[in-house]
């Protein structure tokens, strides 16, 4: 339960504390005194932003501080979702605004961020204004309602991890199916690329080797005839220059113990014959594996025109580079079919997920409408007891065009406050007297299964009076036996039924007005009823009716 608020330089609020107990308390003061400042205040608490319209004094500080004692289930999920330090059963959440509009929060005095502010709130707080009435006609807040008191967060968790693996397994689709469509309007450039490049077969070719061939073969009749004219001159004719070396080398060879440089001249002219023997074989064998061929020539040309043609295409500098492109593109062309097969398979389990989806969709579906008879009946009798005798509730199960996280299922909330007039859905018939009714009874119906252990309500009885104010306070001091309830009003007979009453005024000083906050001791409480019956000083008559309203006569 909120335990203490302690608000300082907060609008019109310089400095209050405000020690709230467990079970009902309510807020009253005149209009404009400050009630709906508290309630800022408390929204701060509950993750709102604020700016520093929010200070009276802009020189200094703006602080809230909410300190809340809980239960250990409570402080457990806390403790699970946000990073702050947790001891015992309290927990303390301070929101500060600076002058020039820095905001910092705390939980504990840790500094937290404020989407933790919110986690915590949504733990151990509850707001409800006067105008989250519209909050019924919802469709999503219906379908939590029938979902708390079906109590079926089992059968949704299991939904839930369905749904989760259904949907993504339907992107993982989508993506699958995107890149087919991509590949398959590449796959037509991808072959046509690939063919170019599968010509010829590139792998083993040394492009040097087949240019020193094509020069070879594209000379191959000058080359001939050269080293047939050299044979001649060397070996075959009558004054043979290889014979001659050899005459000279041999008589050399005579004289070369008489001079070493004869021995130097004898060496040289043995490397050369030497020299001149292996160029004339190299000759031949040159000549002898020149293949004339125009066949073979036109091969190597194309071959050789058809890579530089690649070359260029491609940016590439090598056939190693025309390769390693080559061979990316036929994984490329074979990723188009694991795609296919992918969606297949994909397809294939998606199908059966459709029916375990169904399955668990329907689950949910029939812990829904398994409820609707105790909900209907419920709230007809919680709202004849709020003047509406002939109120008729009916709710409904609309099938959604496609699963959601909360099933396939949109409850439809129908009303209607006439005898003989059929129900229709809330948001198109109720009037806002009705609908703060309705609102009240659904909390009330739900009180019990909602986990969160402070509800406040902002003037949940406007509009109504005399004895409909008076089954409102009842209602609100019931749901008050489970869980601290908070309640801003200008009904006496509401403020009469609780258990603690804080008095809102506002107090004028020399140099501003200020609201100022206290609990009312039981004569207090007298007066401040006997105001709300009449007039201010109150009227006898009306301090009488006061005293009847508390008990005290």
């Amino acid at each position: 339960m909120l335990q203490s608020l302690h608000i300082k330089n907060y609008a019109i609020i310089d400095e209050v504390v405000l020690d709230f107990e467990g079970g009902f308390n309510v807020i009253t003061g005149e209009t404009g005194a400050g009630k709906s400042i508290l309630l800022g205040a408390l929204k701060l608490i509950n993750g709102n932003r604020a700016d520093t319209k929010v200070l009276y004094d802009q020189n200094a500080k703006c602080i809230v501080e909410a300190n809340f004692v809980i239960d250990s289930s409570i402080i457990k999920q806390l403790e699970e979702k946000i990073d702050a330090d947790f001891e015992g059963k309290e927990v303390i959440i301070r929101r500060e605004i600076s002058s020039t509009g820095k905001s910092r929060a705390f939980i504990n005095d840790t500094p937290v961020k404020l989407s933790e502010i919110k986690i915590a709130s949504q733990l151990i707080l509850d707001i409800h204004n006067q105008f989250d009435t519209l909050t019924i006609t919802q469709p999503e807040y219906q379908l939590q309602v029938v979902d708390t008191l079906a109590a079926n967060h089992k059968a949704h968790d299991k939904y839930l991890k369905t749904y989760r693996s259904f949907t993504g397994l339907k992107a993982e689709i989508k993506k699958l199916e995107a890149a087919k469509k991509q590949n398959t309007q590449d796959l037509d450039f991808i072959k046509f690329q690939l063919e170019e490049l599968d010509r010829i077969p590139l792998d083993g070719i040394i492009k040097q080797e087949l240019i020193a061939e094509q020069g070879t073969l594209s000379n191959s009749e000058s080359i001939i005839s050269l080293i047939n004219q050299m044979n001649q001159e060397l070996q075959e004719s009558d004054h043979a220059l290889s014979d001659r070396l050899t005459h000279y080398l041999k008589q050399i060879t005579d004289l070369s113990d008489v001079n070493p440089q004869l021995a130097e001249i004898r060496d040289l002219l043995d490397n050369a014959v030497e020299s001149l023997r292996e160029a004339d074989m190299i000759a031949n064998r040159l000549v002898d594996n020149i293949d004339v061929s125009e066949e073979r020539l036109i091969e190597l040309t194309e071959t050789l025109d058809h890579i530089n043609k690649l070359e260029k295409k491609h940016n590439s500098s090598s056939i190693e580079e025309l390769i390693t492109l080559r061979d990316n593109y036929k994984l490329k062309t074979e990723g188009v079919i694991d795609v296919d097969a992918t969606l297949i398979k994909k397809n294939k389990e998606l199908d059966k997920m459709r029916m375990v989806i169904q399955k668990d969709a329907q689950a949910l579906s029939k812990s829904r409408s398994a409820i609707f008879k105790r909900i209907t009946t419920i709230l007809e009798k919680s709202l004849s007891n709020l003047a509406i005798p002939n109120a008729k509730f009916q709710l409904d199960l609309k099938e959604l065009p496609d699963y959601d996280e909360t099933g396939l299922d949109q409850v439809v909330f129908s009303f209607s406050a006439n005898k003989g007039v059929a129900p229709q859905p809330i948001s198109d018939v109720a009037s806002g007297g009705e609908l703060s009714r309705v609102a009240l009874s659904v909390k009330s119906m739900i009180a019990d299964q909602y986990g969160v252990p402070t509800l406040i309500f902002d003037e949940i009885d406007t509009g109504i009076s005399g004895a409909v104010a008076k089954r409102v306070g009842e209602i609100l001091y019931h749901i008050a036996d489970s869980r601290q309830v908070i309640c801003i009003t200008h009904s006496p007979q509401v403020a009469s039924i609780a258990s603690r009453h804080f008095q809102v005024e506002k107090r004028d000083t020399d140099t501003r007005t200020i609201t100022h906050v206290k609990v009312l001791n039981i004569e207090e409480r007298i007066d401040e009823i006997a105001k709300m019956l009449s007039e201010d000083p109150p009227t006898g008559s009306a301090r009488e009716n006061a005293r009847e309203l508390l008990g005290t006569l």
